[in-house]
């Protein structure tokens, strides 16, 4: 324990950010797992491109902050309409 909290507070920030990517890519991993026998060999993925397919961000989230906003003060009204 005295090791780590002796370590600068950036390797901390950086070990922290790896092992939460570690965490991830065993979840990833273990979601394989659980489909790889419905894949046949028009079907498999390897793991790699897999696990590359979730970590890819989804382009249809993408939004600008107008949009953001705009879907913020939408629920703002609706929130404050009497019932």
């Amino acid at each position: 324990m005295s090791f780590v909290m002796s370590l600068d507070v950036k390797i901390l920030a950086k070990l922290i950010i790896k092992a939460f990517e570690k965490e991830a890519e065993d979840l990833i991993w273990q979601k394989w797992l659980v489909e790889l026998p419905n894949m046949d060999e028009k079907t498999f993925i390897p793991f790699d491109k897999y696990k590359e397919n979730h970590f890819k961000p989804d382009p249809s989230t993408d939004k600008t902050d107008e949009e953001i906003l705009q879907d913020a003060e939408n629920i703002l009204k609706m929130m404050s309409k009497p019932k």
